[in-house]
């Protein structure tokens, strides 16, 4: 049997197609043999097999007991399933190769002992888990890392409220890995934060059932595990080899964020230090964020791409975005705490007037930063305009840097709206003042400055305008005369940035209801013009159809009437040219333009009846 296996498994190597798919045909008629687990086993820890071979077999069995090894799985597929004799074998056979000295071998293991725990802990495989632990305790490095990469599969998956005690095990070797940095490779850390994450998910789904346990026990564990935590947020960014730190500060954001979505009042005492800390960090990592990824042509681009992304022991690249993301959605939570309010808005004069901090305008003049436009997303869209529509939408489906300070500034606006107005005006001020020098020094990489200052303010263009509209002072909410004087006129004029140009034809129908009617008027011809232009870069027209739709709702029909005929016929002119993805924004435009003026609609009833059909 075993050597019907190999040969298989050496055949599902081979570059030669035919080859491999008679071998992988081979190995699922092998697999309904009662000792195929077994065979595979003996395979994989063959020291004379080659390594690919090994690997594969170790891989083969993971597919085989998700398949056969027992009727409780999701993928049972009919057969006749290991005998217990032989189920124990494989265990202690897979549970061996977790001390290989091939990292794969061992990773590879590691989840196959995490799928059959699944099935068989605690009643086939009692001891499991005080075994893994043990490995913890006094195995050596790849041992323990091997032992920590089983819970980061199993606890998450496998584990609940219901194996408390060996949660409580578990906690205090997590802590002992993590804050041993002399001892255990970044990446075993942080599997242990990762496993500790799994274990306040578990202990906060009890919360409310068990309330007096979570009170007495949540407090002192996380104050044993917050300090160190709060440790590695006030390390600098590193990325020399081994001792790179990104996948471990990602992995301790992920779980006070969730701490702070699971049992929040107990992460209360701690949100002061942890927003301090991270703010420091926000603030160290975006000029090199900004060279890494944004500024195609920076001087520091290589220096900086080399401190922001990683490469973790399996090969693959860590990038600091995961580490940005948490930060962000940890601020959202944050923002909406009782207890940090002072750190967002203070109050003002005689009438306790709401104002935004220091530290608030500093931070929308980050996030401004951390909102422009990626190389990668630019290289995207030349390539494939639906993703650009797509990720213009409100609930775009690719989740990136700029999409949590979206998700982040949409936070902010909810919980102080008049004092992040406040704040945008501010941050803005700055923002446009490295624009408007950059343009002067010739500095192409300006327009990306704009073009973020206008998105960031434009996200929360309801809210503003719905403000102003409430406003009783008739004080401008925010200046949109030096807006469009330093940044959306540029942009509007410059061709050769087609993104930055849509963004102002975007941006300047967010705020249809406040422009002057001079104003408004320029951007509806420029808009008629822009959607019937064949020869325009796509993502200026696309634009421009958005711009349409939002101009046709809300501004008054005198204004829009001159071009509605335009509008309708441009509309029919690009619509038979987009995708189903991306049809759907010139439909909206079309539905708002056509409800202007009945009488224009109706002389354009054959145009309109063409797009129909």
């Amino acid at each position: 049997m075993e050597n019907k296996v190999f040969e298989a498994l050496q055949g599902s190597l081979s570059p030669e197609t035919n080859t491999r798919m008679r071998s992988e045909l081979n190995l699922k008629q092998l697999e309904l043999d009662t000792m195929f687990s077994l065979a595979v086993s003996n395979v994989a820890l063959t020291q004379e097999v080659g390594l690919p071979v090994r690997q594969a077999a170790v891989v083969q069995l993971r597919g085989y007991i998700s398949r056969h090894w027992s009727i409780a799985s999701t993928k049972y597929e009919p057969g006749p399933i290991p005998s217990q004799e032989i189920k124990s074998q494989v265990r202690e056979k897979m549970f061996a190769l977790l001390s290989s000295c091939d990292g794969k071998l061992r990773a590879a293991a590691a989840a196959v002992v995490a799928e059959m725990a699944r099935y068989d802990w605690p009643d086939e495989w009692p001891q499991l888990f005080l075994q893994l632990v043990e490995l913890l305790r006094t195995g050596t490095r790849d041992q323990t890392h091997s032992a920590m990469y089983v819970f980061s599969e199993w606890v998450n998956a496998d584990m609940s409220d219901q194996h408390m005690e060996q949660i409580g095990t578990l906690l205090p070797e997590l802590k002992r890995i993590f804050i041993s940095s002399d001892n255990y490779s970044v990446s075993t850390r942080a599997l242990a934060v990762r496993v500790f994450s799994d274990c306040i998910e578990i202990i906060s789904t009890i919360a409310a059932a068990e309330n007096d346990f979570v009170n007495t026990h949540a407090p002192p564990i996380l104050k044993e595990w917050f300090e160190p935590i709060v440790a590695v947020f006030q390390q600098p960014i590193c990325n020399e080899g081994a001792n790179s730190n990104i996948s471990l500060k990602t992995e301790c954001i992920k779980a006070i964020v969730r701490a702070a979505q699971g049992i929040p009042k107990h992460v209360t005492p701690y949100y002061g230090t942890i927003l301090e800390t991270l703010w420091m960090q926000l603030r160290d990592i975006q000029e090199p964020f900004q060279h890494a990824f944004v500024y195609e042509n920076s001087a520091h681009s290589e220096s900086a791409t080399n401190l922001l992304v990683s490469c973790e022991d399996d090969g693959e690249a860590c990038s600091i975005d995961g580490y940005l993301l948490g930060i962000f959605e940890w601020l959202s939570k944050a923002a909406e705490t009782r207890s940090v309010r002072k750190f967002f808005v203070t109050k003002s004069g005689e009438a306790n007037k709401i104002v935004p901090t220091a530290f608030f305008c500093q931070l929308i003049s980050s996030l401004m930063c951390y909102a422009q436009i990626t190389t990668e997303m630019l290289d995207d869209w030349a390539d494939d305009m639906d993703l650009f529509v797509a990720d213009e939408d409100e609930e775009g489906y690719r989740f990136n840097v700029r999409v949590s300070v979206q998700e982040l500034l949409q936070t902010l606006d909810m919980t102080f709206p008049a004092a992040l107005a406040l704040a945008l005006a501010s941050a803005a001020q700055e923002r446009t003042a490295i624009a408007k020098q950059w343009r002067l020094e010739g500095n192409s990489n300006w327009w990306l400055v704009s073009e973020a200052i206008l998105w960031t303010i434009g996200i929360n263009s309801e809210s503003i305008v719905q403000q102003q509209e409430n406003n009783k002072d008739d004080i401008p909410v925010i200046e949109l005369g030096s807006l469009f004087e330093t940044d959306v006129w540029p942009l509007a004029q410059s061709a050769q940035f087609p993104f930055g140009q849509g963004r102002a034809f975007i941006f300047a129908s967010g705020f249809a209801k406040m422009l002057p009617p001079g104003i408004a008027t320029a951007f509806v011809d420029a808009c008629a013009k822009a959607v019937a232009d064949v020869h325009l870069h796509p993502a200026v027209r696309l634009s421009a159809v958005r711009a349409i739709g939002n101009f046709s709702r809300h501004l008054s029909a005198e204004t829009v009437k001159p071009q509605q005929g335009t509008f309708i016929t441009g509309l029919a002119s690009i619509i038979p040219h987009l995708t189903e993805d991306s049809a759907h924004i010139a439909l909206d435009a079309l539905h708002a333009t056509l409800r202007v003026d009945q009488n224009i609609t109706a002389s354009l009833e054959p145009v309109i009846s063409e797009i129909a059909i």
